[in-house]
């Protein structure tokens, strides 16, 4: 499994990071939002349906150890659980005290490069399908 991640300043910053991930071919299912603040996570996910780092990702141990943990424990153990080494963890976390978001896929590198690609293009809207309403008319979201 490979991690690529992002540290954002903001809530719009980190939508455009999950729409640039999207873009570049990566599933929901692979990209997920961390910060310190639990509502700013919880209210990134429901917006952008990226996932938030639980059970499924930590595995059980951890998960019942963050229950003991302090927040910034909290979210080193979750960085780790997702490939990020504890140094790494200890430096990204520093971050996100300043109040940055990281916005961070977790992948299998063997599992389709190709289909990635496939679907990024599939995602990027062509000049010819964009359409233009009349002038004073109502905007559709129908494509061709």
């Amino acid at each position: 499994m490979r991690t690529k991640l992002k540290l954002v300043n903001g809530e719009e910053a980190a939508i455009r990071a999950v729409q640039a991930f999207r873009e570049e071919g990566h599933s929901l299912d692979e990209i997920y939002v961390l910060a310190h603040d639990g509502d700013t996570v919880s209210e990134l996910s429901r917006l952008t349906d990226a996932n938030t780092i639980g059970v499924m990702e930590e595995g059980m141990a951890t998960a019942f150890a963050n229950l003991f943990r302090s927040r910034g424990d909290q979210l080193r153990a979750k960085m780790e659980s997702l490939g990020i080494s504890a140094l790494d963890a200890e430096r990204y976390e520093e971050e996100l005290d300043k109040g940055r978001i990281m916005v961070l896929v977790w992948y299998d590198e063997d599992a389709g490069t190709l289909d990635r690609a496939d679907e990024a293009a599939r995602r990027r809207v062509r000049p010819e399908e964009v359409i233009l309403p009349p002038i004073g008319g109502a905007v559709t979201s129908e494509r061709r």
